[in-house]
This record gives C-alpha cells, structure tokens and sequence, in this order.
C-alpha cells in the first residue's frame, strides 16, 4: 500500500481486529487507513472526472465470493482517457454457471494476479474521480471488502445508473443494462465481461443525462442516485 501514499489522503483509525475468544484473549487492534474523496455539491457532473467499472465474480455474496475480472474506464469531460481491464485469480474454483454466463474458464485465470496485486492499481486509477456503475451497491460490496481486507476503509461518491434508470425512466418495465442497451440502441462488444459492460454504461449515463435528465447538472442533483 505504500505505493497510494503519495496520491492519496489516508486518515489512520483504530479498530479491533477480532472480538476476545474463549481462550481469554485480549483483543488485539491494528491501524486502518481511510482512503476519501470529498465532492463539492455544485461540481459539475458532466466535469468531473468519472469512474466507470465493472466487476465480474465468482457469485453474489460479496461476503464469501470473489472477484474474477475487472474493468474500469476514466473519462474527463466525459472524454475516455484511459482504461484498464484484467482478469484476477480468485485462488477458487468458478461454478459452472458463472463459466456459461461469462465465457470464464478456470484455464483462462490460471497465472492471473491475484487482488492483492491489482487493488493498489485500481485505487490509484479512481483518485480524484466519482466511481459509477450499474447496480452499484453490488460491486461496491466487493470493492469495500477488498479494501478493508488490507485494512482500508473506501470513503467513495458513487453514482448508480440503475437507481438513475429508476427515477428518470419510469416507462421502463425493466432497468436492467440489457434493456437499457435496447432502449438506447446500444450494442454489447462482449456481454457480461467486464470492460464490455462498462462503455455501454457509459454510453447510458450519457444518454439518460441527455435526455431525461437533462436539467441534472451538479453532484447535489445526482444525490438520489447515490450509493452510500
């Protein structure tokens, strides 16, 4: 983690790391960094530099799966700058249903860093950026386990283009992203991969912000899609 210090502002807390068991033990405590981004209400949305990822997993429990790819682009002024995409070993097995709905293979995560060694690069690639994804509280779930596994707290805006969908397109039955695509005639370079997923999110973000929610203009008026 040292390799963050310099892009990033930590604040040390103390938290106990297990509860006493019966053998007597006293607790034992450890330093967490915190690692935060404060966004001001009246920055722009459309400004400010954004985030969009994208997590594939081995299931839906953040508490006991893992994740086995991730995707993220950046954009500035809504422009895209830089990407990055790579799959991670989750040192498990994947079930046969997450090989058929992703095209994954155990062979393909063979040889893979594992997270330990991709999470400094992704938290190095989100400074100064809002965090946005489809269903957001799902792959925040992950991100923040990830994090306090190394003993960091993510303290994170994040916008959520489901909960957007939500408010701004209630003729929608469905907000799922397929549907979204379909909406927005939207095409998939690869469904359910990572970095497939991302750019049509993306492109959805900026189509709902065009057109139902054209008035939103701040990160005070993205607040009811917000994950906390």
């Amino acid at each position: 983690m040292e390799n963050l210090l310099p892009y990033t502002m930590f604040q040390k807390v103390l938290f106990p790391e297990k509860i006493a068991s019966d053998n007597n033990e006293s607790p034992k405590f450890f330093l967490q960094r915190k690692k935060i981004l404060n966004v001001s209400p009246e920055a722009s949305v459309w400004n400010y530099p954004l985030v969009i990822f994208d997590f594939e997993t081995t299931g839906l429990s953040a508490t006991h799966d893992k994740i086995i790819e991730m995707g993220a682009i950046r954009f500035e002024n809504f422009k895209e700058v830089r990407h990055i995409s790579t799959l991670i070993d989750p040192e498990m097995a994947l079930k046969p249903e997450i090989t058929r709905i992703t095209g994954i293979t155990n062979e393909d995560l063979k040889g893979q860093p594992n997270i330990n060694t991709v999470l400094p690069e992704f938290l190095n690639f989100i400074d100064g950026a809002i965090l946005v994804a489809h269903n957001a509280e799902f792959d925040m779930g992950f991100l923040r386990k990830c994090c306090l596994e190394i003993g960091l707290i993510l303290d994170w805006p994040v916008l959520c283009t489901l909960k957007m969908a939500r408010t701004l397109l209630t003729d929608l039955e469905s907000k799922s992203l397929d549907r979204l695509a379909q909406h927005y005639q939207l095409t998939f370079e690869a469904r359910h991969r990572s970095i497939g997923d991302v750019r049509v999110t993306a492109q959805v973000l900026e189509k709902m912000l065009a057109d139902k929610g054209s008035k939103i203009s701040s990160w005070r008026d993205v607040t009811p899609f917000r994950v906390i």
